[in-house]
């Protein structure tokens, strides 16, 4: 159940919460769970300020809030929730990009959980027992706050509960799962075309290809590079007819430039202002900028229409960067900076350090104070839906026109899972951030978000070839498997460390391919039943030692990884709720704690036992009208379990029903394929199986299989 507190006065709507008919509650209807001991409005820096505090009845968990670095229980910590562009990812950076006020507490008794949504739009602070004083604070910028308090019985009925509040996650196209290739920058479309041959002249599966900001003609968006990209519109259809997809990188900031078109229809019309009422400027890639205000549904189709323009010339889907809003400085930052510096001298010491550091974005400001949007708002009051609203004009969009999105964000807020979905951002080629994107994606998809991913590779710094291949491993198992890196940087295509690691990469991307009906199975069915790809243990198995651990994941139903995020490592220790078989290895293992192998080859993953996971061979791309045979893995001691789902993986009639789903059954003695859903009529295949019993005894069996009715085979 959901509940819905006022706090305070509330007069701004982050449009986060879509169902409007909550049941009203007051604090001390939940003093089972919390307790609110102090609530007051003070004064800051100018401005309304209010907080509340309360205490917590026992000793728990706190897991979510999505894209923040630190460990998976958030217990401990104050965090700030105010987006920003903060490209260094140690493990105490705070704010980061994006913002998702929603936690989930479970007693360490495990015998209390709530979830608390907190939904305000400006500056938050939450400060969840960092005294270890057994008390949780609220800190906002305003006047209140409007906060739900989801009961249920599990992690998954308070995930399920918020996602009806929050909005269903969109589908995703279904190469969006396929594996992507990036960099900034493929610099022209030579560069872009040469990479696409590789792929296919050394047979590395890949789908999709990145244009990052070196595409536009001096960064101007909207633009192509008659420099470097005279012929694009050539390059696309050669991609298009070799199977590539291609994504390309859309910043909010508009050049000012008399004469550009996106300026001139924009300018004293769509754009933020400044506190005089003039558009309000600031610099970024382009230099002199100015900003659509997508909080205006005016300014939102205006943003699509040329998004549009971009689609009919062949882009496929769009990366969301620098939305926080990211800006280097304004003309206040220089004054102030060259007015801090005038006097300065190298003997100021670390008063000179200080000083650089509040200058401008360096100085994390976010210039909340000196926007105004179109209707009269004040930035700071809303300034975390900046993103979630760029990436909704172009969504609302392409969903009029019965089309998935493929749209990807580095800034968010709550909700932003009906529009679109999120990368983590600037990450570094570091062994800590494999784990740290452990943690970061599983958290996301704990605060709504379904498709998600991270820079594979690192983005900043090099990679070397053994943490390539880790990361790569890691990658595997993500929604978003993309290698991205940064200009300067090691290149991390697949084939950049030699022959040796080229081979165990292709291996690597084509076990994505081979899973792909499983991946694609499990995260339709989890967008249509609320559930996520990505998730930690304690989601499906609520055992204590489930949620002591953050290095170990579920992906899907049927299988646990274990990454490898330290080098050198050749055995894994992890923990399994139930017995297992290794998914490349076929090694039996038991319930509990087990020691595997983990050579360079693979990361440890694990198939649990009762699942059957449907296997492909892979292709070049993802096309499964030339698939003719699919490879069941069964592994079994009682009834196993699997489906496989599939649609035309672009429009949005899955949601009219027009998709098959079929179950799978296998039992001791004979096996059953039940179909539950025929709305989307498939090609006739064979289906083999290879079917494993506890005690590792195989037995194959095959059988012709389409759209419609029921199955009963015996097995010998």
């Amino acid at each position: 159940m959901v509940y819905k507190i006022v706090y305070g006065e509330v007069d701004v709507d982050s449009e986060a919460v879509l169902k409007k008919t909550i049941e009203d509650a007051k604090p001390e209807d939940f003093t089972a769970l919390f307790k609110d001991i102090h609530v007051v409005k003070e004064s800051y820096e100018n401005k309304d300020a209010f907080i509340l505090r309360r205490t917590i009845d026992s000793e728990g968990y706190f897991f979510g809030f999505g894209d923040k670095v630190g460990p998976l229980d958030r217990n401990g910590r104050r965090y700030v929730f105010w987006n920003t562009d903060n490209f260094t990812h140690h493990p105490s950076s705070d704010p980061l990009y994006k913002s998702f006020p929603f936690y989930i507490y479970i007693s360490k008794d495990l015998t209390k959980k709530y979830g608390c949504f907190t939904d305000f739009p400006g500056y938050l602070e939450i400060d969840l027992n960092s005294k270890n004083d057994g008390t949780i604070t609220f800190r906002s910028l305003g006047k209140g706050f409007v906060q739900y308090i989801i009961t249920g019985k599990s992690v998954r009925e308070i995930v399920e509960e918020y996602l009806k509040i929050t909005g269903k996650n969109i589908a995703f196209p279904i190469w969006a799962f396929g594996y992507q290739q990036s960099r900034w920058s493929y610099f022209n479309e030579n560069e872009v075309l040469d990479i696409a041959r590789k792929f296919r002249k050394k047979q590395i599966p890949c789908d999709v290809i990145y244009l990052d900001i070196d595409y536009m003609e001096k960064y101007k968006v909207f633009t192509w590079s008659k420099e470097n990209f005279p012929n694009y519109k050539k390059m696309l259809d050669t991609l298009h007819k070799d199977g590539f997809k291609v994504v390309s990188i859309l910043d909010p900031g508009v050049k000012v430039e008399k004469g550009y078109f996106a300026f001139e229809e924009a300018k004293k019309k769509y754009f933020l202002k400044d506190n005089n009422g003039n558009d309000f400027e600031g610099a970024v890639w382009p230099g002199r900028v100015r900003f659509p205000d997508f909080m205006n549904g005016n300014v939102r189709k205006w943003w699509a229409k040329h998004s549009k323009k971009y689609l009919e010339d062949g882009i496929d889907g769009f990366w969301n960067d620098m939305n926080e809003i990211a800006i280097f400085a304004t003309e206040k930052d220089l004054e102030e900076a060259r007015n801090k510096l005038k006097d300065a001298k190298l003997e100021d010491g670390i008063n000179l350090a200080g000083t650089l550091g509040s200058i401008g974005e360096i100085g994390r400001r976010g210039h909340g104070d000196d926007i105004v949007h179109l209707d009269g708002t004040a930035h700071w009051k809303i300034k975390n839906t900046y993103g979630f609203n760029m990436l909704r004009a172009t969504s609302e969009m392409l969903q009029k026109e019965n089309k998935r999105p493929f749209l990807i964000s580095r800034s968010a807020y709550s909700g932003i899972q009906r529009y679109g979905g999120v990368w983590t951002g600037d990450n570094h080629s570091w062994w800590e951030h494999i784990l740290q994107e452990t943690i970061r994606l599983n958290s996301l998809s704990l605060a709504g978000v379904f498709y998600s991913g991270a820079d594979i590779g690192g983005f900043g710094g090099d990679a070397n070839a053994q943490l390539l291949i880790r990361f790569m491993q890691f990658g595997l198992f993500t929604p978003m498997f993309r290698n991205h890196s940064a200009i300067g940087t090691k290149r991390q295509e697949p084939w950049e460390f030699g022959l040796e690691v080229e081979k165990i990469l292709k291996d690597v991307i084509g076990w994505r391919y081979k899973l792909l009906p499983y991946i694609y199975t499990q995260y339709m069915i989890g967008i249509l039943k609320n559930k996520p790809l990505v998730r930690p243990l304690f989601y499906d198995y609520e055992k204590p030692e489930a949620f002591n651990i953050e290095d170990e994941f579920l992906f899907g139903d049927s299988i646990l990884v274990a990454p490898i995020y330290r080098p050198n490592v050749q055995k894994r220790l992890t923990w399994l709720p139930k017995r297992a078989i290794g998914l490349f290895d076929e090694k039996m293992y038991k319930e509990g704690w087990n020691v595997s192998d983990a050579p360079i080859e693979y990361i440890p993953a694990f198939q649990l036992i009762n699942t059957a996971i449907p296997t492909i061979e892979p292709m070049q791309y993802i096309d499964l009208s030339k698939v003719d045979k699919v490879t069941w893995k069964v592994y079994r001691k009682s009834n196993a379990i699997g489906y496989i789902y599939e649609d035309d993986g672009e429009s949005l009639d899955y949601k009219k029903g027009n998709y098959n789903l079929k179950k799978v059954i296998v039992k001791e003695g004979y096996l059953e394929i039940k179909t539950l859903n025929n709305g989307y009529k498939i090609k006739e295949r064979e289906w083999n199986f290879e079917i494993f019993d506890h005690k590792g005894k195989k037995t194959n069996i095959s059988v012709v299989v389409n759209s419609d009715g029921d199955i009963v085979l015996p097995i010998e």
